[in-house]
């Protein structure tokens, strides 16, 4: 049975990896003058989409899509790794994680703003402009990340990355220093969640708090993938 999950963990592995690569380019991009969602309002979206349509779906959370379908095996790897010393509690993180994924998939806005972007810049009457302004509004303010419209689907993500942390901790299979980590990253990133989400993302104390919890989420995949990697070569059959 064990040798069935190691592949899992080996998949798991592979996509801590990437989801580590994902937060880098995250990061990156963030640094470019089009890289904050934060200075945008639903019309220069529209422009962006039809100028620099990268960076708008980025902007919009393309990148949170690939780093949390890549979560998914992730935390599936790790509820298999913890199935039997800390089994409801894995279970626990990865329905939140699944739920927080689906929720996040509903509400995001990334390919519905390619049409209204589309039609906004092909039509010419002022009526329908307004219209589409609207329109796309709403969507802003419904799938736009680290608003109040994605909250739900962010929350209980890192509530999940939490749970799952304290089972590392507590599970004593991987290294402790992996729970930990993950317990600081997971932490940070809830905390800013709620302050961008409600009060903005301008202060300094927020870009401070996202960045503690961005350094420490990327040293946390690169332990779990570590972990996942050398795992499988101490199973036993």
């Amino acid at each position: 049975m064990e040798k069935q999950w190691s592949v899992f963990y080996k998949i798991g592995a592979i996509c801590a990896l990437l989801a580590f690569l994902f937060m880098v380019a995250e990061i990156m991009l963030t640094a470019l003058p089009d890289g904050t969602i934060a200075e945008f309002n639903t019309l220069q979206v529209f422009e962006l989409y039809n100028t620099n349509r990268f960076m708008a779906m980025r902007n919009m959370g393309l990148i949170n899509i690939f780093a949390t379908t890549l979560a998914l095996p992730v935390y599936f790897a790790l509820y298999g790794l913890h199935r039997d010393k800390q089994k409801v509690a894995a279970a626990f993180a990865l329905l939140l994680c699944v739920v927080s994924y689906a929720i996040f998939m509903a509400d995001n806005a990334v390919f519905p703003f390619i049409h209204l972007a589309d039609k906004y810049l092909n039509t010419s009457s002022a009526d329908e402009k307004a219209i589409l302004l609207a329109a796309g509004e709403a969507l802003f303010a419904k799938g736009a990340s680290h608003t109040p419209g994605t909250f739900p689907g962010f929350f209980l993500g890192q509530i999940a990355g939490i749970i799952v942390s304290i089972v590392i901790i507590k599970g004593k299979i991987l290294k402790k220093s992996a729970g930990i980590t993950g317990l600081i990253a997971f932490t940070f990133l809830l905390l800013f969640e709620i302050l961008s989400s409600f009060f903005g993302i301008t202060s300094r104390g927020v870009y401070f708090i996202v960045g503690v919890g961005g350094i420490f989420a990327l040293a946390w995949y690169l332990f779990i993938a570590a972990g996942l990697f050398r795992y499988p070569n101490h199973a036993k059959d």
